[in-house]
């Protein structure tokens, strides 16, 4: 856990200390939390419909950028230039959303990817946007990095 002048510790180089949270559990906090992953070494194999990867790319520059919110955990895997460390959210390779709403979902009991499903659609495209802004615009008020 950061401390409270956490922006001063090494260890917590983003984001921002818990500390107000565990002294005022029912303060307004942040509306998601954030996380990316990297695809495996193996990287993935050419997509219909998708661009092709340049040669040296080995279909590994693709990166997953992950928010959990109150009722879903949305995820979304763009294309990735290593030498700018920057998502391209123009070439999308694919979208998931999973019910979170209910208290027995737990995070190895996500079976049903709704992201495609009609009726959510909406509901991806107001994820999406809050995604791609990043962290930062979904930190508490009074609590910026």
């Amino acid at each position: 856990m950061c401390t409270d002048n956490s922006a001063k510790s090494i260890a917590c180089v983003e984001g921002s200390s818990v500390t107000p949270l565990l002294k005022n559990p029912t303060m307004e906090w942040k509306k998601a939390s954030f996380s990316q992953y990297p695809r495996p070494i193996g990287g993935l194999k050419q997509i219909p419909g998708k661009p092709p990867f340049a040669g040296n790319e080995h279909g590994e520059n693709v990166m997953g950028y992950t928010m959990r919110v109150d009722k879903y955990r949305f995820t979304e895997w763009y294309k990735f230039d290593r030498d700018t460390s920057k998502p391209n959210f123009n070439t999308t390779w694919g979208t998931e959303l999973y019910d979170h709403s209910t208290p027995s979902t737990f995070f190895n009991d996500e079976n049903v990817n709704l992201a495609y499903k009609p009726e959510m659609k909406e509901t991806v495209e107001e994820l999406r946007k809050m995604l791609q802004a990043g962290w930062r615009h979904a930190l508490p008020p009074n609590n910026g990095p």
